[in-house]
């Protein structure tokens, strides 16, 4: 395993005493944030104010009031009253330190729990979501899992290349290819792809539409690109949001094994010290000007959570039927479009009513053997149902969303359009009026790290999910140490929204946004063998490898003040993106010539809401009949 430091060769330590070093003083500086108490400090600061501070007091006090010294039955009074003062004082921050350093200690050891742990159950759960799967969908889900780990052997690159492609020779041809990438040999590596471009691209094309993520995964390996540490890993959108629905609405249906797996590595993220930029902006100016702002804002910001709700109603009923075997679901994969997922869900739900039509009549006829699988087929129908329900009521939310957003757009279009001098438009820039963009960071202090710690060790002890004694006693080397089931992981999803929501607000929208848009830290180098402390020095490691770059959010923002609010990027507006935050030239350009081609029309302002949203139709009655038909057959 290639590990992120370099060794000075002055040292006489090996990079694994190092990682256990540095990862126990990272433990200790989470721990002391809530629980130091400075013992010696604290015993010094007693010991002066009770002694020379307490007799130069009374001895200056009793001179002023007296106009003179201190009899010797006034300093036996003094000294007396110093002892006695300073012995309690003593005794009282002794007590204090001993419970004091009790209660540190269990401190240190919940962050050792939760940080050994949570790679441990994050592996767990990958595990969890190939098992759920079969057939091919387990091996496509299996190979881009392998495809993703940057440090990935050649031997690994081969197997998830034949999981991938089944054709051993393309996969052979893929792994020379990864073997010159790591001698650096370039021109070899451009050789082979000219070479065998063409014979592969058909087999990438093959399995894209099953497998676009993997795809991608496998063509990069192709090209002689691996994964960087430096850009991360991509999340799952709109994760934290099915999560939080999941609590809202009491129904763990509504989340995935993939938002459990995405919650994992946000959680040991912010722990190692992940700091998330995030950007918002605001206006100051034309009160009028500003409210109509502040109202389209605030309807574009509603209409993004619907259709994220929306969406991801639907990611949890094609994942929950995928989860489940012969619901013709097996290419559920990530990066679909919705489209795609509810047409695979619709042949699901329809393909199961058509086993249930054909099973109860043979249950009806008296044959038992079938009763368990047409109780089974009616609880998954009855569960899908549920949960498409909850996908069109959320669909009929996005409708209703876009409506009022019309209005809120074609009001500001009102208002901006009178105001046509320099000084009333929107301008982005330097300057006391126009608009401002706000900067923040979404991290955890070290007294919230270790607040998160504590919550979730306790959920770790009450619901049973620890190392085995004997595990630990003995030091066992195992694949996994820790095991946990689908609930028990969706339980602990929710445990980590509810530790981290007082300390960065995951409710809100724009920490939603913030978080989606940044790349995920990739944690492959972990395994379940190590320490607490050489897995909290790889953490804060592997998070301090992912580059802050604030372009793309720059980017994004600029497209939406452009294409949303007619903002004018002129050159100082383009110069200040580019100068504060990375944005690209041919970005900016590309906006500045959308505003001179939308300059002149009549409906600039409202183009981007042609496009309406997925109509989804009400639940089938032919799948109602289904359940009908079945609760018959089983009396």
């Amino acid at each position: 395993m290639r590990l992120p430091f370099r060794r000075d060769p002055s040292s006489h330590e090996t990079p694994q005493v190092r990682l256990e070093r540095e990862g126990r003083d990272e433990i200790r500086r989470i721990t002391a944030a809530v629980e130091k108490v400075p013992w010696t400090v604290s015993l010094l600061q007693i010991l002066w104010t009770a002694g020379p501070v307490t007799l130069l007091g009374a001895w200056g006090g009793y001179l002023l009031g007296y106009g003179k010294a201190p009899t010797a039955d006034n300093y036996i009074f003094f000294i007396s009253y110093t002892v006695i003062t300073g012995a309690a004082g003593i005794i009282a921050n002794l007590v204090h330190n001993l419970t004091g350093g009790r209660r540190a200690e269990r401190t240190a050891q919940k962050v050792e729990r939760v940080i050994k742990s949570l790679p441990e159950l994050l592996l767990a759960t990958r595990n969890l979501i190939v098992e759920s799967l079969e057939g091919d969908a387990r091996r496509r889900e299996a190979a881009a899992m392998l495809l993703r780990k940057q440090d990935l052997s050649p031997e690994g690159v081969e197997l998830a290349a034949i999981e991938l492609l089944d054709d051993r020779d393309s996969a052979r041809i893929i792994t020379q290819i990864d073997i010159y990438r790591r001698a650096g040999l370039h021109a070899r590596i451009r050789d082979l792809v000219a070479r065998y471009r063409d014979g592969l691209e058909p087999q990438f094309a093959a399995i894209a539409e099953l497998a676009p993520a993997a795809t991608t995964l496998l063509r990069e390996r192709f090209e002689g690109r691996a994964p960087d540490l430096r850009l991360g890993v991509p999340r799952d959108t709109n994760f934290i949001e099915r999560v939080l629905a999941a609590i809202e609405q009491d129904n763990e249906l509504l989340m995935t094994l993939q938002d459990v797996e995405e919650m994992l590595i946000l959680a040991f993220e912010l722990i190692s010290g992940r700091r998330i930029p995030m950007l918002t902006f605001e206006y100051r100016g034309r009160w009028r000007l500003a409210q109509a702002l502040d109202g389209l804002e605030e309807a574009r910001a509603r209409y993004r959570i619907a259709q994220a709700t929306a969406l991801s109603r639907l990611k949890a009923l094609t994942a929950y039927l995928a989860e489940q075997s012969g619901t013709l679901v097996e290419h559920a994969a990530a990066g679909l479009r919705a489209e795609v997922l509810l047409e695979r869900s619709l042949q699901a739900m329809d393909a199961l009513a058509e086993q249930i039509h054909h099973l109860a009549p043979v249950v009806a006829r008296g044959l038992t053997d079938r009763r368990s699988q047409l109780r089974q087929k009616a609880d998954l129908l009855t569960n899908a149902i549920r949960l498409y329900k909850s996908a069109y009521n959320a669909y009929e939310a996005v409708g209703r969303s876009h409506a009022q957003l019309i209005k809120r757009s074609e009001r500001w279009e009102r208002i901006s359009s009178r105001l046509g001098d320099q000084d009333t438009r929107l301008r982005l820039g330097p300057g006391r009026r126009g608009l401002r963009i706000r900067e923040h960071v979404i991290a955890l202090d070290d007294a919230a790290k270790a607040e998160v710690c504590k919550h979730l060790a306790r959920h770790l002890k009450e619901a049973g999910i620890e190392m085995p004694r004997h595990a630990r006693a003995q030091q066992v080397e195992r694949d996994t140490l820790l095991t946990v089931g689908v609930d028990a992981a969706k339980r602990l999803a929710i445990e980590i929204a509810l530790a981290l929501e007082p300390h960065i607000q995951l409710s809100h929208a724009e920490v939603q946004r913030a978080i989606n848009g940044s790349n995920a830290a990739d944690f492959g180098q972990l395994e379940p063998n190590l320490s607490a402390a050489t897995k909290a020095a790889l953490g804060s490691a592997m998070v301090k490898e992912i580059e802050v770059s604030l372009s793309r959010t720059a980017e994004s923002l600029a497209l939406a003040l452009v294409r949303h609010y007619r903002v004018d990027l002129d050159p100082a507006a383009r110069r200040f993106l580019i100068e504060h935050y990375g944005a690209r030239e041919q970005t900016l350009d590309m906006l500045v010539n959308y505003q001179a081609s939308h300059a002149h029309s009549d409906n600039r302002g409202v183009s981007f809401l042609s496009q309406r949203p997925l109509a989804i139709g009400p639940p089938r009655r032919d799948w109602y009949r289904a359940l009908v038909q079945a609760k018959r057959a089983l009396g």
